[in-house]
């Protein structure tokens, strides 16, 4: 996992799909990299739709909170996604794509949020982890 410290984040968006690179692009460079993750975390389309659930609430903090939680847990070697770091260990080299997927998918099936959904903010992450270092991400 030290691998991800010499990644920046342009890197990481590199991998994404060209519609997601280019619309997280926009929103990290208009309000940095936290607001960017809840600002993609709180889009649901149209304003005139009301969610699963019934609830209509723009507020994506407990769910970002929940998220970086999720993330932290799998980052630090959490017991709770030794399968998913199984999988990462039997790739060689892991690329970043693969990364981001692995983590995208576990997190997603976790939170109950699309993986494809989830890709850009777990890109985000990759790369502030990476600017702190592994250890001193877990130790925060």
């Amino acid at each position: 996992m030290e691998a991800i410290k010499d990644i920046n984040l342009e890197d990481w968006l590199s991998e994404l799909k060209v519609y997601q690179k280019n619309s997280i692009e926009q929103l990290v460079s208009e309000f940095g990299e936290e607001e960017a993750m809840e600002k993609w975390l709180s889009a649901n389309g149209p304003k005139d739709n009301v969610p699963f659930g019934g609830i209509q609430t723009n507020d994506s903090k407990p769910f970002l909170d929940k998220f970086k939680a999720e993330f932290k847990k799998f980052i630090c070697n959490h017991p709770d996604y030794e399968e998913e770091h199984n999988k990462l260990n039997v790739e060689s080299p892991v690329t970043k794509a693969i990364w981001i997927s692995i983590i995208s998918a576990a997190l997603g099936a976790t939170l109950g949020f699309a993986a494809t959904l989830l890709a850009p903010v777990v890109a985000i992450m990759l790369s502030i982890v990476g600017k702190m270092g592994i250890k001193a991400y877990c130790e925060n």
